[in-house]
């Protein structure tokens, strides 16, 4: 019995994540969760004991489930702006998005108007802007950013900046998402360093890194 319960509640969590992706938040309701995740309608709240705790874990599996991608970038990337540059591409990589990614955008609405969403987002915010600090802070002691920037604070406008583009996405698959944040993040590089992507450290002096577009 023990074997089935993880299944079974991830199936409840995911069914709960494409029905409020295809028709929001009110949409999830314990009967059309069941019946999407072919379980019985009782164990929604077995398992989540009322369906608005059921609609947050569903956001918090989105979540989690659509941060895995950035965060592995940010922290296998050479450094802290190619992992950005390579985080918003997988980011925006699915046109219209995911189910997980429709998600998201429920749970800015809706942490508006319920504590314990806002308290769990926020608390998946804080954790990503500390990564990136880190990350940005390792960066600009390798002489990979400018020594002039703020690292926690540009942590939080990137972050913010993440969340827009894959607003924007969702609305206009067309928008160059991954283009517009190359030229941004550009302008964070200390003239001559590298550009990071696709060039390493035997490449300093070639590509967008060279001072010419600096002020």
């Amino acid at each position: 019995m023990a074997g089935d319960e993880v299944p079974t509640r991830i199936r409840l969590l995911e069914a709960a994540v494409e029905v409020m992706a295809e028709s929001g938040w009110a949409a999830v309701t314990s009967r059309v969760v069941a019946d999407r995740a072919q379980a019985n309608n009782a164990l929604v709240h077995y398992y989540f004991g009322s369906v608005d705790a059921l609609r947050r874990a569903a956001v918090m599996h989105a979540v989690e489930k659509e941060l895995e991608g950035p965060v592995e970038a940010i922290l296998q990337a050479p450094d802290a702006l190619d992992g950005l540059a390579d985080a918003v591409r997988a980011l925006v990589a699915h046109g219209p998005g995911t189910p997980g990614q429709r998600v998201l955008v429920e749970a800015m609405l809706h942490g508006l108007r319920d504590e314990e969403l806002r308290t769990e987002t926020k608390r998946q915010i804080r954790m990503f802007r500390d990564l990136l600090t880190a990350r940005l802070a390792e960066s600009q002691a390798a002489g990979r950013l400018r020594a002039d920037a703020d690292a926690a604070g540009l942590a939080v406008l990137l972050s913010a900046l993440m969340d827009g583009l894959l607003m924007h996405v969702l609305i206009d698959p067309e928008t160059d998402a991954a283009g517009s944040t190359a030229g941004l993040l550009a302008l964070l590089r200390p003239s001559g360093a590298p550009s990071g992507t696709g060039g390493d450290d035997d490449d300093d002096d070639e590509g967008d890194g060279d001072g010419a577009s600096r002020q």
